[in-house]
């Protein structure tokens, strides 16, 4: 479970906190019983399912998403200069500064990543308060994992060899290079480089192959499996009042690269040595009642959004993931976006402490009576304090009874634009 992520100096953030513990003082009374959860709880840890991120444009809302993508990326693979950028208005900075909090395992840990424009100038991960690793400058610490087999000198020659690249810069991360190639080094850094480089699935480009969610749900190549993840995927879709009758998907192996595959008709893979294309048929009944075929990529927008989003969704849901996605809503109906937002918090679909993040500008959630206090945060920018965080348990006297869409429209929250032609 997430429980908060600290960035400084990213693009228009100077200091940004995304807290995603539980605020209220206390469970509503007989909350077990509810059929929607208030919060996810482990260890006497409570986490909030669901966390929906409004504010103007050009307020910072991507950018947080963004930021999740950029530390992602930089744990899964390795530091690439240009892909993090600190706040061009307060140039004087040069360090950006990530800091992730989150259940790993039955520990709490924190993973803190700081960046200049060549390299990784500091890490360090830290659980249940005690360091397990930290480096900073070049300056190393090892204690917590030295053993007999890797005592510190080793582990800094680990360091020197795997981590700094040919010109010397440091910039595959120390818990990456463990976590990939030496997994039974130390189960802390094995569980909190699984939980980083596997459990946040960050979605900051909007994009949502169907395949993807395909394959992520099948969690195999197995045909039984892919053929029993696309039969769920369908049902859902079909009890979103989507007038499909039925779908079916052909998937093949083209080892000739030079055959032209639509690629309006067929999603398609590349691999070095051949492209997988899966074309995928869609089933409506016409005014006769005899079904016609379509080739999904005829059906509407929201159609394909939600039918591409839907086995992401469940994918996240059966793993106990965080899912942080940028403009959750677009091209859904607004009833849509309040379901795959109820699945987080849903009971029969959430039995895995799953984890939603998503920035959004309809507004017609907050009086869907779901979406608790904790759950709705606001950005704005300023000059001075570049892009700002605030949740609606912060504001005085907001219950969970209030109609929170009237007091945000009404600026009570801020977080919205105000424009004048």
């Amino acid at each position: 479970m997430l429980l908060s992520f600290q960035i400084k100096n990213y693009r228009s953030i100077l200091d940004l906190t995304l807290p995603m513990t539980y605020a209220e003082k206390k469970a509503p009374n007989g909350y077990r019983q509810m059929e929607l959860l208030p919060f996810l709880e482990k260890n006497e840890v409570r986490t909030i399912p669901c966390l929906a991120i409004y504010g103007a444009n050009a307020s910072g809302k991507s950018t947080i998403i963004k930021a999740f993508a950029s530390l992602v990326g930089i744990i899964r693979n390795k530091y690439n200069p240009k892909a993090t950028l600190p706040n061009k208005l307060h140039p004087n900075n040069d360090i950006t500064s990530f800091m992730l909090e989150f259940m790993g395992g039955d520990r709490k840990f924190q993973y803190l990543l700081e960046v200049d424009r060549k390299e990784i100038v500091a890490e360090k991960l830290i659980e249940n308060g005690e360091i397990i690793f930290s480096i900073n400058n070049r300056t190393t610490m090892f204690t917590k994992l030295s053993t007999e087999v890797y005592p510190s000198k080793k582990l800094d020659t680990i360091f020197s060899v795997e981590c700094l690249d040919q010109e010397r810069l440091f910039r595959t991360p120390f818990i990456t290079v463990v976590g990939k190639n030496y997994a039974g080094l130390n189960e802390s850094m094995a569980d909190a480089f699984g939980f980083m480089s596997n459990n946040l699935e960050v979605r900051s480009d909007n994009a949502f192959p169907f395949t993807l969610g395909l394959d992520k749900l099948a969690n195999t190549d197995d045909e039984k499996e892919l053929q029993r993840a696309f039969k769920e995927i369908v049902t859902i879709l079909r009890k979103l009042d989507i007038d499909i009758t039925r779908m079916e998907y052909k998937r093949d192996e083209v080892k000739d690269a030079n055959i032209a595959i639509p690629s309006e008709r067929y999603e398609l893979r590349f691999t070095k040595n051949s492209i997988t294309s899966t074309e995928i048929n869609s089933y409506h009944k016409d005014v006769l009642g005899n079904e016609v075929q379509f080739n999904f990529r005829d059906e509407s927008a929201g159609t394909q959004r939600i039918a591409c989003l839907l086995g992401v969704v469940l994918a996240v849901l059966r793993s106990g993931t965080v899912l942080v996605v940028d403009e959750l809503g677009n091209s859904l109906h607004p009833f849509l976006l309040a379901e795959i937002v109820r699945m987080f918090k849903d009971k029969r679909y959430n039995t895995s402490n799953a984890q939603l993040i998503f920035t959004a500008h309809n507004t017609d959630i907050m009086e869907q009576d779901m979406m608790r206090v904790s759950e709705i945060g606001f950005v704005n920018r300023t000059m001075k304090k570049g892009t700002t965080f605030s949740r609606v348990s912060e504001f005085k006297g907001i219950r969970n009874v209030t109609n929170f869409r009237k007091q945000y429209l009404e600026g009570i929250f801020s977080g919205i634009p105000y424009p004048y032609i």
